[in-house]
């Protein structure tokens, strides 16, 4: 071979490196690598709840299913981000998946956004290893939009001093909280007039918001009842067993009930969570504090995993939701304070020897749902704001339930 056609060849080669049509594709003989399928999460966890899903559960999924590839995308937690699920399913550009707040599920069910998953073949099995309670708040109108994945309530955390100075056993209802809150001489932590806070008052002392199927509010908002009911609390108020300026929003309620100004303080799971990891924090919460379930029944937070009704990727995003609810994953997202909704991983969780963790999770099970229909956040305010103008005492009780529920009702109508 002569020198020229040598290095003709070489050229040839080198050209043919370049070709699109000598790298696409396996090699004869090879074998054509599995397409994997991509689904996409919209979720809203925070940094270190991220950590964990992203680099320990999402990573375990894949490795169980390796045909499926998850790309989790971090959104802010925010109203504009239940408008930017409607947008983008409306564009026909939604995610597959969202993690999102309980309340939003009647909503963006009632508008036909969310894919049904109770009417999938396999979803009695899938549900029935969650908590029936954590069930509920993903039913809208007799069908299921949702799973479970992790859940919330608020619990009582009183002053633990305060209850051994005087000798008072931890309250077993709201009467009996009343009764040692007069004991004591110091307030209870009612914290403001939504129906977060105010509903484990105001349902222990027997009112009502809506009929058993969410339809009207006249005749239970307004009944004897929760007259009698809102009547007490604010009488409760007057008497200083609940504190006036907190209900207005005024004060410290965390600081207040650590340092033994406050008898008892209902709250969440981040009473614990944010001040065990706060730099400023200057109290021994176990030594200070004892928690206990509400005394009575407290309201269900938390958030669910749903579908979106135009995703390509059915199956593989309902595989995912499945594994997302099952013991591991469960496990996983607690060690970042989620509380499962799985009742083998709660189990486990329970038996850690968390008192605040097993305290909320006996709670989970008798608490109550806020009204689950489209306009929640509507009838929050409304409610909020009648509730505070009999606070102020610009309204009378009667007066302020009775305008309530017909503001209640007119925006159901109007739906």
């Amino acid at each position: 071979m002569t020198k020229r056609l040598a290095a003709l060849i070489f050229l040839l080669l080198l050209a043919g490196c370049g070709s699109p049509q000598f790298i696409d594709g396996p090699l004869p003989g090879e074998a054509t690598p599995p397409a994997r399928e991509e689904i996409v999460i919209w979720h809203t966890y925070s940094d270190e709840e991220t950590r964990i899903f992203e680099n320990e559960v999402i990573p375990a999924f894949e490795q169980a299913y390796p045909g499926i590839r998850v790309t989790p995308v971090r959104q802010p937690y925010s109203l504009e981000l239940k408008s930017t699920i409607i947008a983008r399913a409306t564009s026909g550009k939604p995610p597959d998946l969202v993690r999102m707040d309980i309340t939003w599920v009647p909503e963006l069910s009632s508008l036909g956004v969310l894919y049904p998953v109770g009417d999938l073949p396999d979803f009695k099995a899938a549900a029935g290893r969650l908590q029936a309670v954590t069930m509920d708040t993903n039913k809208f109108k007799g069908r299921y939009y949702g799973l479970p994945l992790d859940v919330n309530t608020r619990v009582a955390i009183y002053n633990r001093r305060q209850l051994e100075r005087l000798g008072i056993d931890t309250p077993r209802s709201v009467d009996e909280l009343v009764q040692a809150a007069r004991k004591a001489k110091l307030p209870l932590g009612l914290d403001g007039p939504s129906l977060w806070s105010l509903l484990p008052y105001f349902y222990g002392m027997g009112g009502q918001v809506m009929d058993p199927t969410y339809t009207r509010a006249d005749g239970y908002l307004n009944s004897p009842a929760s007259i009698a009911a809102l009547t007490r609390i604010v009488a409760l108020t007057d008497e200083g067993v609940f504190d006036r300026n907190l209900i207005l929003g005024r004060g410290d309620r965390w600081e207040a009930v650590l340092k033994g100004n406050m008898l008892m303080a209902d709250d969440g799971p981040w009473f614990y969570s944010v001040l065990s990891t706060s730099q400023n924090n200057k109290f021994d919460l176990e030594g200070d504090t004892l928690v206990t379930p509400f005394p009575g029944r407290s309201v269900i937070g938390g958030e669910n995993l749903v579908i979106l009704r135009d995703t390509p990727h059915l199956e593989a995003a309902w595989t995912f939701m499945k594994w997302m609810t099952g013991k591991a994953a469960q496990e996983m997202m607690f060690k970042a304070g989620q509380l499962p909704t799985n009742s083998e991983a709660g189990t486990s969780a329970t038996a850690q020897g968390n008192a605040f963790v097993a305290a909320t999770m006996e709670g989970v099970k008798n608490a109550m749902l806020r009204p689950p229909i489209p306009d929640d956040i509507e009838i929050e305010d409304l409610f909020s704001n009648y509730m505070l103008l009999v606070f102020t005492k610009k309204l009378t009780v009667a007066e302020g339930l009775n305008q309530a529920a017909a503001a209640i009702d007119a925006v159901v109508r109007a739906k």
